[in-house]
């Protein structure tokens, strides 16, 4: 009967130990997991800063004036990519609701109104103007993204009408309305919907970039100090040594007959000029044979 007993308290010593045993592990193991948590937890940016090599700044603009960003969805959502700077960009018009030191607060669509950094903002300020020939800043008003555009028509300088310049010349969709190519339909600006181009260093201007062993066609977001960020082919946002741009004419003054650096696949190459329109803001040049509409802003000798 002892020899039972004595059995009885050794096997239930035994549960009591192994029973330590497994919470000291539980215990390691919730250990461990917290440690894997708070190693996977991202740092987050601060007020006004954006995941590129460029520094926080400012921003003049209005209440009320539209502005070009990218959608918060699509920053929100590039932000938490392993990397935020190789991801797609583009940009939209949207309504300024609220302007801050570092970043402002925009009327979005579809989200309502978030705060974005002030680096990646383009205002477009209002009661402007443009004359036939002039080279505009605007958006695709039919369409959606940001684009150039040069007017045709000033009988109302306060809605002109425009060719888009970023839209290819050959575009095979067709304009509703008129019948023809998208790139050739003419197409009357809303009031306060653009801001004449006029500084080559100017915000939604093009500019000639040395990358590596390429020399690249990019548009200016913002400049501060010896950095420029731009966005490029395939909406790629890049910062930029200023140092290593070129700032490109609006009106090339080129010629039939001219070699010429102009953009192919968002590369300069050089071409020979064919022809110049400057009515539709076109240099024509022979490409591999055929020829091809390179826009002004893309082209210079």
């Amino acid at each position: 009967m002892k020899k039972q007993i004595n059995l009885f308290l050794f096997l239930l010593l035994g549960v009591f130990m192994l029973g330590l045993v497994s919470c000291g592990n539980n215990k390691e193991s919730d250990e461990a997991t917290d440690d894997t948590t708070k190693t996977e937890t991202t740092e987050e940016l601060v007020e006004g800063a954006i995941p590129f090599d460029f520094p926080i700044t400012d921003m003049k603009a209005e209440v009320g004036d539209f502005v070009l960003v990218p959608s918060f969805n699509m920053w929100k959502s590039n932000l938490e990519q392993e990397d935020p700077t190789n991801q797609t960009y583009i940009f939209y018009a949207y309504t300024m609701s609220e302007i801050g030191d570092v970043q402002s607060t925009i009327e979005f669509t579809f989200d309502g109104e978030k705060e974005m950094p002030n680096s990646i903002i383009i205002p477009i300020p209002q009661n402007q103007t443009a004359q036939k020939g002039d080279i505009v800043l605007t958006w695709w008003q039919t369409g959606s993204g940001m684009q150039r555009a040069i007017v045709v028509d000033d009988s109302n300088p306060a809605q002109p009408k425009v060719l888009y310049l970023d839209l290819d010349y050959d575009n095979p969709a067709k304009d509703s309305e008129s019948g023809k190519g998208i790139g050739q339909t003419v197409y009357e600006l809303e009031a306060n919907s653009f801001v004449k181009l006029n500084d080559g260093w100017q915000q939604g201007n093009t500019i000639a970039v040395k990358d590596g062993d390429y020399l690249v066609s990019t548009q200016i977001v913002k400049v501060a100090g010896d950095k420029v960020l731009t966005i490029g082919f395939a909406g790629k946002m890049k910062v930029y040594d200023k140092a290593d741009c070129k700032t490109i004419p609006l009106n090339p003054n080129v010629k039939a007959g001219d070699v010429v650096q102009a953009v192919f696949a968002g590369s300069f190459g050089e071409y020979t000029v064919t022809k110049v329109d400057a009515s539709v803001g076109r240099v024509f040049v022979d490409q591999f044979g055929t020829e091809t509409a390179i826009p002004f802003g893309e082209v210079f000798k």
